[in-house]
């Protein structure tokens, strides 16, 4: 398809072929509950702005139905997210990292505190974090994810959603890599996230891809990451940290620079560390 930066009504750069308006439903800002009004056309997909808090997300955007098919599939990973190989430019950026991730999730909550990964996907940073002393659990939706971490790595994972998992026991850490994009309603997830944090010293830690980024303004509807079939929420570092604190949290840290070892090679992403913010007082001046 070609591709213009103009306007909304251009044709979607790196839209998915093979979809319809038959796997597609509109959706409302999470935040505000208002449709958005359209920045690009992507058909079936349009990527849409709240005109109240400026949250971006994809409107009309794949059914819950659609979407575990998109992950269900062995490319899904294989192809975009891992490589080829051990030795392919993504496993060497997903070694760095995971090194530098676990660095700053060390110097606050250090192991062997608990540690939650949401979207885990084949395993490789959960299973790095175990290696390096962290009570290691995962959740990831893909079924495919979800086996090669289970069967080749030996990790605990359950295979769902978080607000399915069975195993409410609470974590030191909760991290989620390149997740939250992804979630069908960022708030309700952000919530939960708040609600399996075991305290005040706990961490939530996660990566996002940024729509205030330098490629994300330059090339708009052309922009590689916006991936309207997957990438469902666009978040700047201001609208992050609206929805973080609507769910709980306080965003402490934002890393955005290529060269950090947890962001490496990175130009259009940003990690971020959260803690909770105090449960708000009861009448009386006692803590709900």
């Amino acid at each position: 398809m070609s591709a213009t930066p103009d306007g909304p009504t251009g044709a979607g750069h790196g839209a998915a072929a093979g979809w319809s308006a038959a796997d597609v439903e509109p959706v409302v800002c999470c935040l505000c509950g208002e449709p958005g009004a359209p920045l690009y056309e992507q058909a079936p997909f349009a990527v849409v702005r709240c005109p109240r808090c400026a949250l971006v997300f994809v409107s009309p955007r794949l059914t819950a139905e659609a979407l575990q098919r998109l992950y269900d599939e062995p490319a899904y990973f294989d192809d975009t997210v891992y490589g080829t190989s051990r030795w392919s430019p993504a496993m060497l950026l997903q070694r760095t990292w995971t090194a530098g991730r676990l660095a700053l999730l060390a110097a606050q909550v250090p192991p062997p505190a608990r540690l939650l990964e949401i979207g885990s996907g084949y395993g490789h940073f959960l299973a790095a974090a175990r290696d390096a002393g962290y009570q290691a659990r995962g959740i990831e939706l893909s079924r495919t994810g979800v086996a090669h971490a289970r069967d080749r790595l030996g990790l605990d994972v359950f295979a769902g959603q978080l607000a399915d998992d069975p195993n409410p026991e609470p974590a030191d850490v909760v991290c989620f890599w390149d997740t939250l994009e992804h979630v069908p309603d960022p708030l309700a997830f952000l919530t939960q996230v708040r609600q399996r944090m075991s305290g005040p010293d706990a961490l939530a830690a996660l990566s996002v891809p940024s729509f205030a980024s330098l490629p994300a303004r330059a090339l708009r509807s052309r922009w590689w990451t916006l991936k309207p079939e997957q990438h469902i929420w666009h978040f700047t570092p201001d609208t992050l940290r609206v929805l973080a604190a609507r769910a709980g949290l306080v965003i402490t840290r934002v890393v955005t620079s290529p060269v950090a070892p947890g962001n490496a090679g990175r130009l259009d992403s940003l990690v971020a560390l959260a803690r909770p913010l105090p449960d708000d007082p009861a009448p009386g001046g006692e803590a709900r």
